[in-house]
């Protein structure tokens, strides 16, 4: 019987600001009860730029934290097409 136990959660915010411009927020944690894991920690921040009705335009900075000097992040740029 394992009587290791997991909690994860999460919260967001978005704001539409116009038709064209979105930005977002979330925030992610994660409790192990585990030995010899670490608990874990999220960061998003993110704009989007709606430039046609089919594409649109993100640019997002994430953040992961594992504990320790364990973390990394990133700046990720993103185009979507629909059609």
């Amino acid at each position: 019987l394992n009587d290791n136990q997991t909690t994860v959660w999460m919260i967001g915010a978005e704001q539409v600001w116009n038709d064209k411009w979105t930005t977002f927020l979330k925030y992610a944690k994660a409790d192990f009860d585990t030995e010899g894991v670490e608990d874990a920690e999220n960061y998003t921040a993110g704009v989007t730029y709606q430039y046609t009705p089919a594409v649109a335009f993100q640019l997002v900075y994430d953040n992961i934290d594992f504990g320790g000097d364990d973390d990394d992040h990133l700046i990720k740029f993103r185009t979507s097409v629909s059609f």
